[in-house]
């Protein structure tokens, strides 16, 4: 059986970008690129990710706007499974209200119960605020790679 995991933005950058813990989250995408792990994401994730690389362009300067285009469109190449977001909104609100968290990240949260799996994330914030109440949630440096 596969197994499935929730990942959000902070891990996918790291599939393209040279960052701590970038190990573990290419880690991530071999066992999904084999078939080992199944990756969902709210499809909110694309433009949580196309936000990212816009500041890394035009705030960070770590970026041209032609590397930041290349990067979003090898995302778009992957055989992601995206879930519209609209599915788990009203259970994301919830728990945002819930436990005084983004609705946005709330959406991740959301997605991986209904779909009773991990929450993979490198967002430490995220993970310690939330890994007590949301057990799955699992931080990015817990995830270890082969040698």
């Amino acid at each position: 059986m596969t197994k499935i995991c929730v990942v959000d933005a902070s891990v996918v950058l790291k599939w393209f970008l040279p960052e701590l813990e970038s190990a573990a989250a290419d880690y991530l995408l071999e066992g999904f690129l084999n078939d080992e792990v199944e990756l969902l994401a709210p499809d909110l994730m694309l433009v949580e990710t196309a936000s990212a690389l816009w500041k890394r362009v035009m705030i960070r300067k770590e970026l041209s706007a032609d590397e930041a285009t290349l990067i979003y469109r090898d995302l778009l190449t992957l055989p992601f499974s995206f879930i519209a977001s609209g599915t788990v909104a009203d259970a994301a609100l919830q728990v945002a209200l819930k436990h005084n968290h983004s609705v946005y990240d709330a959406l991740y949260c959301a997605l991986a119960i209904e779909r009773r799996c991990d929450f993979v994330t490198a967002d430490r914030t995220l993970a310690n605020k939330l890994h007590d109440v949301f057990p799955f949630i699992v931080h990015l440096s817990a995830i270890k790679p082969r040698h």
